[in-house]
């Protein structure tokens, strides 16, 4: 094991103890080594000093904050529960409590102008500690952002404008010590996240959770995609019936596994 990562949905809802006996397993099944990557996603609005110590007492030494924006009226109409001044306290309590931080924030929002953009990620680096995940808001279906959009109600900037705003974002973080090491992610050297590394380099990882998706390597060379069932509650039936919650595993095909290695490997310049 070279990293684990707590992601998806909340986990900072998880209590300590059980956080620390997921890790306690992952040690007895494989081994943890001194030093590993153990990283956790966290909303702000759930965000609690003496949890964050808690996680970080059970191993947990990377915090990876969804702050969004640095914009109440934004983070209103993205649908998030915290304010700025909340994001602040949990990024504050985040640094106190683990040895590395970041955040993400979205731009080319609607209405955002460059203007805008810069002075919000430059307020963003000075807070961040040596990482930031910025990406660019995309409409997805399924989404009420997708009916808001069919609507006419919810108007993104343009193509030219968006990828204003993505050089925006190169020359800005460049200046200021976070270059880009991945098409939506900014470090300090030496402070790039070791777990998502591992998937644009196409190297192997287990998915447990609910609909975690994995990529295993066997004995004999062949590579294995597996899919975790996605309800939990139907998730948590499979485990007591069959011990994990796999729905599907299938070998993948060496033309297969080079499309998917040359894809993921697009997204990273290192």
């Amino acid at each position: 094991v070279t990293s684990v990562f707590f992601g998806g949905g909340t986990p900072s809802l998880m209590e300590p103890e059980t956080l620390d006996a997921i890790l306690h397993a992952i040690d007895q099944t494989w081994g943890l080594p001194a030093g590993i990557e153990i990283s956790m996603e966290a909303n702000p609005a759930s965000s609690d000093a003496d949890r964050f110590k808690a996680y970080a007492q059970a191993g947990v030494n990377r915090a990876s904050l969804g702050v969004q924006a640095l914009n109440d009226e934004d983070l209103r109409f993205l649908g998030r529960l915290h304010t700025v001044d909340e994001a602040l306290r949990a990024i504050d309590l985040a640094r106190v409590s683990f040895a590395r931080m970041s955040f993400d924030l979205l731009y080319a929002r609607p209405k955002q102008t460059a203007a805008q953009w810069e002075a919000e990620l430059r307020r963003a680096l000075g807070y961040a500690a040596a990482h930031l995940s910025l990406y660019q808001m995309t409409i997805e279906d399924g989404t009420p952002y997708k009916s808001l959009y069919e609507a006419g109600r919810l108007v993104l900037p343009d193509d030219d404008l968006a990828a204003d705003l993505y050089a925006l974002t190169q020359t800005v973080t460049d200046e200021l010590g976070l270059p880009v090491y991945e098409i939506s992610n900014h470090a300090a050297p030496g402070a790039q996240s070791r777990h998502n590394l591992t998937y644009w380099r196409y190297g192997d990882y287990v998915g447990i959770w609910p609909g975690a998706h994995g990529r295993l390597t066997l004995e004999n060379g062949e590579k294995i995609a597996t899919v975790a069932e996605r309800h939990p509650e139907s998730w948590a039936d499979l485990v007591s019936q069959q011990g994990h919650g796999m729905t599907t595993q299938s070998m993948l095909t060496t033309r297969e596994q080079a499309d998917e290695m040359l894809v993921m490997g697009r997204r990273s310049s290192v």
